[in-house]
């Protein structure tokens, strides 16, 4: 069932990650919040920017209870300018780099591979010591097509009677595996303004869409921590909201689409639970006195919001659909489909 899910939602690349950000921890919350928040920065947003999208393939409504059953599919392209990041010493207390340089470029998590090592220190009354020597876990950004961030989501929608309306909802109920549970919720409402605007007996269609997603994930990391403790886990909470004017051109058989609107979204990634800190020189070998106990060490938040401008078609093939749109916006993001429709 993990496996599932984990294919459904497509955030396998940062949970794949989990065990190799933990590291971090060696050099105290603040500073293992920092170098987090800047090494998974553009999957957060990427994921972000996915969410919002496939909410629609047209601009016309359903008749008195029609619905439509769509599995959507994106691909949040990565700006090249955040496939990697400036790491600056003199903004961290116990990490540095260990040539000795003031600063260095990393490669993200969506970027390649990392070769600048880095020095976790402490400094205790009775010297300075150097816990461990690591580098960045690195990028996958080679191992993704066209180095995007995927996503999927599941949907139906219905017409409302009365109000030239579809609601629109998307669902997975909280499951999942010990070491991993999932849960998404969205709700979506798609006004037709064709009749307001005189012209429901033409081709062409408008309407608008305001709608909200979501998605909870909770990853235990416990058997496979490196450190001792309790209640060891990630978790993940995305909050996505879109507003956008639709319209589209039925030609029958195919049927153009645009959009012109408007996304904000934020993520908070939270590590939580006790982690037992035994502290080693890595140059002698002798423990360091200052054993410490870490409690939830990291939580980072990550905010992607901007217009957006969308440009797509679709085949209509009875009540059988298929369809692909681009969307320019921060990440510039490709939606193809399927639906079964009914109108």
């Amino acid at each position: 069932m993990k496996k599932l899910i984990l294919l459904l939602i497509l955030f396998a690349p940062f949970l794949g990650k989990s065990q190799d950000i933990e590291q971090f921890l060696l050099a105290g919350t603040e500073d293992a919040s920092k170098l987090t928040e800047k090494y998974v920065n553009p999957v957060s947003k990427g994921f972000m920017y996915g969410l919002n999208n496939g909410w629609y393939s047209t601009a016309r409504t359903h008749k008195k209870l029609g619905f439509d059953i769509t599995l959507v599919a994106n691909l949040a392209k990565v700006p090249s300018k955040d496939e990697t990041f400036q790491f600056i010493a003199s903004d961290y207390k116990n990490i540095s780099l260990a040539s000795g340089a003031n600063s260095a470029e990393m490669q993200t998590l969506m970027g390649g591979e990392n070769t600048q090592a880095l020095l976790a220190r402490i400094e205790t009354s009775a010297g300075e010591y150097d816990l461990a020597r690591f580098n960045i876990p690195d990028g996958i950004g080679d191992d993704l097509p066209m180095n995007a961030v995927p996503s999927a989501t599941l949907q139906v929608g219905i017409g409302i009677p009365g109000i030239n309306s579809d609601l629109k909802v998307r669902y997975l109920p909280k499951v999942g595996s010990s070491d991993l549970e999932v849960g998404m919720f969205g709700i979506g409402l798609q006004k037709s303004l064709s009749k307001m605007l005189k012209i429901d007996k033409t081709p062409v269609d408008i309407s608008a869409l305001i709608a909200y997603t979501q998605l909870t994930a909770e990853y235990d990391i416990q058997e496979d921590s490196g450190f001792k403790g309790s209640g060891q886990k990630m978790e993940f909470k995305t909050n996505a909201y879109t507003f956008q004017a639709i319209a589209s051109v039925n030609l029958k058989l195919i049927e153009f689409y645009g959009a012109v609107g408007y996304n904000t979204a934020k993520m908070d990634v939270d590590i939580k639970g006790t982690y037992e800190l035994e502290y080693v020189d890595v140059n002698s070998g002798v423990p360091v006195t200052g054993y410490k106990e870490l409690t939830d060490p990291v939580s980072v938040d990550f905010d992607a919001s901007g217009v957006r401008a969308t440009l797509g078609t679709r085949l209509n093939l009875g009540f059988f659909k298929i369809f692909g749109d681009y969307t320019i916006q921060e990440y510039n993001t490709i939606t193809g489909g399927i639906a079964f429709s009914f109108r």
